[in-house]
């Protein structure tokens, strides 16, 4: 049985800002720019995703490669 890592991360070598997308797509098996998307109509329409992005920035763990 797969060890299955339950954490979110930041992804530290596919990041346009600070990885936080990119790491949530990873987690939810997403597309990143899907992700990144709804982040930026997020913050158009509704500011508290930007809010929501800092925190996870501090939240989340740096994680180097997503590959290894």
């Amino acid at each position: 049985m797969a060890d299955k890592d339950n954490n979110m991360y930041r992804s530290s070598d596919d990041k346009v800002i600070a990885g936080v997308c990119s790491g949530i797509s990873h987690k939810l098996n997403f597309s990143k720019w899907g992700v990144r998307f709804a982040f930026i109509i997020g913050a158009w329409f509704y500011g508290i995703t930007i809010l929501a992005y800092i925190i996870c920035w501090m939240v989340f763990k740096a994680r180097p490669t997503f590959n290894s």
